[in-house]
């Protein structure tokens, strides 16, 4: 299956075969790929390749896979308001990126790659690292140098090979770009194959709910992929006359790094501090496709909402309470809940995504002062 890749700024295309990640002027790419879905059509397991038809695959027989299934869609309770939780953080590496890490590594063999950066702050360097691993890639992997122990030795056990780049979130990604300069940059901030790749989450749950869209979904937001994944599956769905609404997306962020509601409010995000902070996973400074999250925000009537640490401790604890541990980054989606409790109504279904499993960050979780 052959796709253009297209510049949302310029109108540049580029034939897929050419391996660009970003076009000349800077802008990040989009693909021109408009599958026709069609539920009636599924077949198979529960599993990623359940959804083939919307995957911008050439040969999906073919791809390699860790057999991964359905996460489950779990009733839970937050702050007095019942939620449905997408476990995410159940998938192979412990993440939502292993959706976006098969797409984008089974597309790298299909173009005939086999050497690969990426940057990342930890789920996505473990699944790009596992992905690679399994496929024969050559995978380096560029992280801050002071992110969660766990996650670095998970890379490096997958056999990639680890740049751990003093500084800040976006010190990293700089470092990447340049190596990249002599392999190709599957950078999950930039590529849109690892947004058709993560947007797999939005069917399952669609599939899960049989097909009745929920009201509001929350995700926790660095770079956006999930969010954007999920923005791209309901516009399929709605093409195809699967809903005939979107429910409303919420990004959330950290107060440590919100560019969303900082460009909202025409500032400018400040430098992050040099030690890294609580919810590492959306500490992204400069998000490619920050337009392109807000015009998500916007068009299904959405709202960004900002997150204290003390709020996402709190959260942490009560999503642990009921026996699910996750990570901070997880965790503000939950603490999200509580700020959108009045505006809910009662008979709205809230999902909740949960992107991040707790045992990758337990170093991180274990030197939360008591005071915070």
């Amino acid at each position: 299956m052959n796709s253009t890749l297209i510049c949302p700024s310029c109108g540049m295309q580029y034939p897929e075969d050419e391996v660009a990640w970003r076009c000349r002027c800077g802008s990040y790419l989009d693909l021109a790929f408009t599958p026709r879905f069609d539920p009636a059509c599924l077949e198979g397991p529960e599993c990623f390749l359940r959804y083939k038809s919307v995957l911008p695959l050439s040969f999906p027989e073919k791809a390699f896979t860790f057999g991964e299934r359905f996460t489950p869609l779990h009733s839970m309770v937050f702050y007095g308001v019942p939620v449905w939780a997408k476990m995410d953080f159940l998938l192979t590496t412990g993440s939502f990126k292993d959706r976006g890490a098969f797409m984008m590594v089974n597309k790298c063999r299909e173009l005939g790659i086999t050497r690969i950066v990426e940057d990342s702050s930890g789920n996505s360097a473990c699944a790009m690292a596992a992905y690679s691993a399994l496929a024969g890639i050559e995978a380096h992997i560029f992280m801050p140098a002071g992110n969660s122990s766990a996650k670095t030795v998970q890379v490096r056990t997958y056999g990639a090979t680890l740049h751990k780049v003093p500084g800040t979130r976006s010190d990293c990604a700089r470092a990447a770009e340049e190596a990249a300069k002599n392999s190709y940059y599957a950078a999950h901030t930039w590529n849109p194959y690892f947004l058709h790749g993560t947007k797999t989450v939005i069917y399952e749950i669609m599939e899960q709910s049989h097909w009745q869209a929920p009201d509001v979904i929350i995700v926790p937001v660095g770079s956006g992929s999930q969010f954007l994944g999920i923005w791209l599956g309901l516009q399929e769905m709605k093409r195809a006359g699967v809903i005939s609404r979107y429910p409303r997306l919420v990004a959330v962020q950290s107060e440590h790094c919100a560019p969303l509601k900082n460009f909202m409010e025409g500032q400018q995000t400040p430098q992050l501090p040099k030690e890294p902070i609580l919810a590492e996973g959306i500490a992204i400074r400069q998000p490619p496709r920050l337009r392109q999250i807000l015009q998500a925000i916007n068009e299904t009537g959405g709202e960004t909402v900002t997150v204290t640490d003390r709020q996402i401790v709190d959260a942490l604890k009560a999503s642990a309470r009921q026996g699910v541990y996750i990570e901070p980054t997880s965790a503000a989606a939950v603490a999200a809940v509580e700020q959108l409790k009045d505006r809910l109504q009662k008979e709205e279904r809230v999902v909740v995504s949960l992107t991040g499993h707790g045992l990758k960050a337990t170093s991180r979780v274990e030197k939360i002062p008591d005071n915070i």
